[in-house]
């Protein structure tokens, strides 16, 4: 964890609950069509920075994002903040109603946000993965839960399946992992 500091998680995970608001606020009053806009050329133009920022160009917005907010030993600068992006498009893109759309992005933004924050201070690591905590996993099903306002109780199935995909050890970016689970999830119901 970059500067071992849970202050540094904290802001980070803090940014990552509301950007997803933000992207509940687009779907809510902009319409979907709208968020699939704002999230591809969101999309685009940070592949841009991340392919000019790989060459060594220095970009001042994308610098400050990735020093307040990148991890450290990341596979490439963006890297969490791409998946996030490509997640949340996913996820506009394949799931059929707008108040599912904004279930799954609760789990991304909310839960996910929870895991870390109230993982990293979590003293009992799950059995099936140590990287991870019992109390980590069990901020992501509570913070997961406001689902339900967007689909009622169908969100608390939601919040299991997405908390269990969660602390999963996997080499898939949980950012990613997430929303492929909630399409599915809203697909096979």
């Amino acid at each position: 964890m970059k500067r071992g500091n849970f202050r540094f998680e904290l802001r980070r995970k803090l940014f990552h609950f509301l950007f997803g608001i933000f992207l509940i606020f687009i779907l809510f009053y902009s319409g979907k069509r709208n968020l699939i806009i704002f999230l591809s050329s969101f999309l685009i133009m940070g592949c841009i920075m991340i392919i000019l920022m790989r060459q060594g160009r220095r970009i001042p917005i994308a610098y400050w994002f990735e020093e307040k907010f990148e991890r450290e030993n990341v596979r490439f600068p963006g890297y969490g903040a791409f998946w996030y992006v490509v997640g949340a498009l996913l996820l506009a893109l394949f799931l059929g109603s707008t108040c599912e759309t904004a279930a799954a992005i609760v789990a991304l933004a909310a839960g996910d946000s929870a895991a870390t924050i109230f993982g990293i201070r979590g003293r009992h690591p799950l059995p099936h993965n140590p990287r991870k905590t019992v109390e980590g996993s069990v901020a992501f099903f509570v913070f997961t839960l406001p689902a339900c306002l967007f689909v009622g109780w169908m969100g608390v199935a939601l919040a299991a399946l997405a908390t269990v995909v969660e602390s999963l050890d996997t080499p898939v970016d949980d950012n990613l992992l997430i929303p492929v689970a909630a399409i599915l999830f809203f697909t096979v119901l």
